[in-house]
């Protein structure tokens, strides 16, 4: 799968200051509802759906979420990327006791189920290359976020 032909331009977010995860969520949502993208339900399922299986992951650099909501909550498929400038607090997907400073975020709204496991793989598989984590954290635009997931 090419996660950048997922990931949609005018959603990609570069360093954000965003203050907690609620407050991407609403950010995010916002976003995705200007372009169409989202039901008004949208926000709220994310919230619930972090509340219930947080997708915060520590790496050894870098701390990432990957959260998503159900496609009922969806108009039209897409990812959101967004680098922060200061890490938002996520709990671990791993020990929901435990959180993760999290300074980049997938958030994935996906319409096919079938399709999530294989989207995770991908985003994991990125992740866990230090040169693209690298390089993603210092792009200056859009297009070189995106080259540096390639």
């Amino acid at each position: 799968m090419e996660i950048t032909e997922t990931i949609r331009k005018d959603m990609v977010f570069l360093n954000q200051e965003i203050a907690s995860s609620d407050e991407l969520f609403e950010f995010i949502g916002e976003k995705a509802q200007e372009h169409g993208l989202v039901k008004d339900s949208y926000v709220q399922a994310l919230k619930d759906r972090e509340a219930q299986f947080p997708t915060g992951l520590q790496l050894e650099k870098v701390g990432v979420a990957i959260p998503h909501a159900d496609a009922e909550h969806l108009n039209e498929e897409f990812i959101a990327l967004v680098t922060l400038d200061s890490p938002v607090e996520f709990h671990s997907m791993e020990d929901p006791s435990k959180t993760v400073a999290a300074d980049i975020v997938f958030a994935l709204g996906l319409t096919k189920s079938e399709d999530q496991l294989e989207t995770l793989q991908t985003i994991v598989q990125i992740i866990q290359d230090d040169n693209k984590i690298s390089n993603l954290l210092e792009a200056k635009d859009v297009d070189e976020a995106l080259n540096a997931l390639k």
